[in-house]
This record gives C-alpha cells, sequence and structure tokens, in this order.
C-alpha cells in the first residue's frame, strides 16, 4: 500500500478543493441565467438588461400589429390567419436582430404552438349600430355566451367605437350591456353628448358595485372610445378603468356572459371587437358586409431571446391585443 507523506496530502486536497471551487461557479452560473431569464424585470442594473426588456416591448408591439392585421385582411381560414402571423413573426424577429446585431446583442422571436382562436365582430361604414337582420333591430344580441377561460385573461379584446353621430341626450343614451349568465349581473356602458368642435362625450358605466362617469372634451368630428383599453379620445376614462371603482370591460359579472347593444339606432359609425369562446347570438354576415363576423386570432405566444456576450435573456410573451385584465 502506497502512503502519503504530507506534501502529497497536501496536493490532493488542494486538487479537490479546486474542483469544488469549479463546480461551485459553474452552479453559480446556471442559478443567475435562471434569474435572468425570470426576473430580469426586478435586475435593471445588469449590463444590458434595459435594452433585453425594451426589445421585449417592442416585440411585442409589433406581433400585436401581425396579428391585428391578419384578422383583418387574412380571415379566410384558422390555416390562413397562422401562416401570416407566423410570417409577421418572423418578420419582426429578422428586423430586430438587424437592429440590435451591431451593438453585439442577438434577437430572436418565434412563435410557439397554435393561436388561440376567436371571432372579430366588426362594422366598418357609418351606418346605424343595429342588427345585420333583414329587419334590422336597434335592441340586439351582439354576441352570446362569451367565456373566460379562468387563466386570468379575459375573453373579450379590441373593442373599440368611433361613432361619428351620438345621442345627445343620456335619455336616449347608446347602450353596451354584458349580462352575466349566473344570476345576471350586469356591467353597462352608456354613450351621450355631442362630437366636433366644442363637444363632449360622455361615458357612464354602472357595474354591480356602483356607477361612475367620465366625461371628455372632443374637437374631432367622431367620438373615439377604447373600451377595453379604458379611454376616450386616447385619454383616460377612470369609468372605465380598475381602481376604486373597477369600470372594466364585463367587471364583476362573472366567467359567462352575453353582449348586447340598446339603442343603436341613436348612433353611428363602425366599431370591431375580438372575442373567444362564445356562441353567435344574431346573423351576421361575412366581411365586407356591416355588421359582419369572421374568424380571428385571439391571442398566441411567442418565444423571445436575447443573447449578448454577459446576458442571456428567455421568455414567453402572451400576446392578445387590446386584452384587459380579467375582471
Amino acid at each position: 500500500m502506497a502512503h502519503l507523506n504530507d506534501d502529497d496530502r497536501g496536493q490532493i486536497i488542494l486538487i479537490a478543493a479546486l474542483a469544488l471551487a469549479v463546480t461551485f461557479i459553474g452552479l453559480a452560473l446556471v442559478v443567475n441565467s435562471a434569474i435572468y431569464t425570470q426576473n430580469l424585470a426586478s435586475r435593471g442594473e445588469v449590463a444590458g438588461s434595459n435594452d433585453a426588456l425594451e426589445m421585449r416591448a417592442i416585440v411585442e408591439a409589433n406581433v400585436e400589429r401581425g396579428i391585428i392585421a391578419a384578422n383583418r385582411y387574412n380571415y379566410s381560414t384558422q390555416t390562413t390567419l397562422e401562416a401570416s402571423v407566423r410570417e409577421s413573426v418572423r418578420t419582426v424577429s429578422t428586423q430586430t436582430e438587424r437592429q440590435r446585431v451591431t451593438s453585439g446583442a442577438l434577437v430572436n422571436a418565434t412563435l410557439t404552438g397554435s393561436p388561440t382562436y376567436g371571432t372579430r365582430i366588426a362594422q366598418n361604414d357609418t351606418s346605424l349600430f343595429e342588427s345585420g337582420e333583414a329587419t334590422p333591430s336597434a335592441d340586439w344580441m351582439v354576441r352570446e355566451r362569451v367565456t373566460r377561460p379562468g387563466d386570468g385573461t379575459n375573453a373579450t379584446r379590441g373593442f373599440v367605437i368611433n361613432a361619428t353621430d351620438i345621442p345627445t341626450d343620456s335619455t336616449d343614451a347608446f347602450a353596451v350591456t354584458a349580462n352575466g349568465t349566473g344570476g345576471n349581473p350586469k356591467w353597462t356602458m352608456q354613450v351621450w353628448g355631442d362630437v366636433g368642435p366644442g363637444g363632449t362625450v360622455n361615458v357612464e358605466v354602472d357595474t354591480p358595485s356602483g356607477t361612475q362617469t367620465c366625461t371628455v372634451p372632443i374637437e374631432e368630428p367622431y367620438a373615439h372610445i377604447d373600451v377595453t383599453d379604458g379611454t376616450v379620445q386616447s385619454k383616460p376614462c377612470l369609468a372605465l378603468q380598475g381602481g376604486s371603482f373597477d369600470g372594466r370591460f364585463a367587471h364583476g359579472v362573472g366567467d359567462e356572459y352575453n353582449i348586447t347593444y340598446e339603442s343603436g339606432d341613436q348612433i353611428r359609425g363602425n366599431y370591431s371587437l375580438v372575442v373567444r369562446d362564445s356562441t353567435p347570438a344574431s346573423t351576421l354576415d361575412t366581411a365586407p358586409a356591416s355588421p359582419f363576423s369572421t374568424t380571428a386570432i385571439y391571442n398566441t405566444t411567442v418565444r423571445y431571446r436575447y443573447d449578448t456576450s454577459n446576458l442571456r435573456y428567455e421568455a414567453k410573451i402572451r400576446v392578445a391585443p387590446g386584452e384587459p385584465d380579467a375582471s
């Protein structure tokens, strides 16, 4: 049996210590990489992290535009929609990588899995907000049994109204109602006022917990109401937003609801909204007749990756243009 002297023992201990040190360094790098990947937003001091987050926001915004365009122009089938969005994501990935490669960063975005599909309901002309039946109705159900998925997301997004004529008195107000199917709780938005220079737009929201109104001055010849974004003329409307009074679209009505229009003969203009799991409630034509409904992408997921010599950031981004938080 070989015998080790003190020098030999010292060398073995030193080698073992170095091996452990290398192992710990490797583990630290793995842990830090995971931290950067999962929690970069809280580590702004890391070199390049702000740029990674800024590029993420740019990628998300551009993918949103791609989804909106596909839903408007490439809606013939789900296959056509998905192909259009995949091509859009590839273009976004190529453009953003070219922007950053000269600064030593590699950016990549890819569509993962299949999109979640829904239905786009819209009116493109400036007619009354009536149903599309042979004998139009001013009070009608736009969509039935719109169902939230129960994962903290909503089921209606991108609900925008551009009205060239609105009722002048609250007694004739145009109303949008989200009527819960379980116990019939209601969320209602009423609109009235005057469009054009010196005019005002009044938006009143009634929820199961209360009522609030916002009044916005208007100079444009139309009222622009982004229902799910909570703005009027691109200005915040507290009646449509969260807070002490939560007026977000369909707040408090449960996970399944019907969407109806009331007094649609008192308002003219165009509108658009996208809903996910739901049931047709009225006979609507296909585009370009108005109002119409088409197959649409409700949301999709993009894998985003940002690499530099000292930073790797990777995340999955759920993209659903104009979707409010679940309420």
